[in-house]
């Protein structure tokens, strides 16, 4: 009979390398799943924003809407306060302690309306003419946001103005015209708040003159 054959020694180098390969392999996996995820989370951002923007769009449209159509159709209409418009021909609200709180900033506390706000809610369908807050449940639109907005005349009080001449913040029309051929516009700010899918809470502001 001819004579056995030894038998290789195994010296484990191919388990090392196995076993290096697997490590490298389960790294690459799982900074593949990080990103993965970090990319989703980018875009579910990206989707909340461009919600909250078209939602705040609709409302700021709205309110424009009824501000342009007073100013036409009955301009004395914005020297007084119309809560079921969300409107307020001044600056300033009144505090809980029966003071005037200054406004010419943001109607805002934090991710919330400030007390005394009379702010209503943009009907997401046809129409322009804003909801109360027993309709909230009609102000969510197919996307599933809503928007409360508050519109203010830039004005220290109420009543009737003269632009030129008032204790309001103005905007000159024609800035390289002389003093005495100048035109002046009021200028009225729109304060919109979103609320959204995953708590989502954002605020938009406007100027309108």
């Amino acid at each position: 009979m001819p004579p056995l054959a030894l038998k290789n020694t195994q010296k484990g180098l191919v388990l090392l390398i196995s076993l290096i390969v697997l490590v490298v392999m389960t790294l690459a996996a799982i900074a593949l799943v990080r990103s993965m995820i970090a990319s989703n989370q980018i875009a579910n951002n990206l989707a909340l924003r461009q919600g909250t923007t078209a939602a705040a769009d609709v409302a700021l449209e709205k309110a424009r809407f009824w501000l342009v159509d007073r100013s036409i159709q009955a301009p004395a209409e914005l020297n007084n306060a119309s809560d079921k418009n969300g409107y307020s021909p001044k600056n300033t609200i009144t505090g809980i302690n029966g003071s005037e709180l200054p406004m010419t900033i943001t109607p805002i506390d934090g991710n919330k309306w400030r007390a005394n706000v009379p702010w209503v809610y943009a009907n997401p369908n046809k129409g322009n003419a804003p909801l109360s807050g027993a309709d909230e449940d009609k102000a969510v639109n197919s996307s599933g946001y809503k928007a409360a907005y508050f519109i203010q005349r830039s004005c220290a009080s109420a009543g009737q103005k003269t632009p030129n001449r008032s204790a309001c913040d103005i905007q000159k029309m024609s800035p390289n015209e002389p003093e005495a051929n100048s035109e002046y516009q009021m200028i009225y700010k729109v304060t919109v708040r979103i609320e959204g899918p995953k708590d989502t809470v954002s605020f938009y502001q406007a100027t309108l003159f």
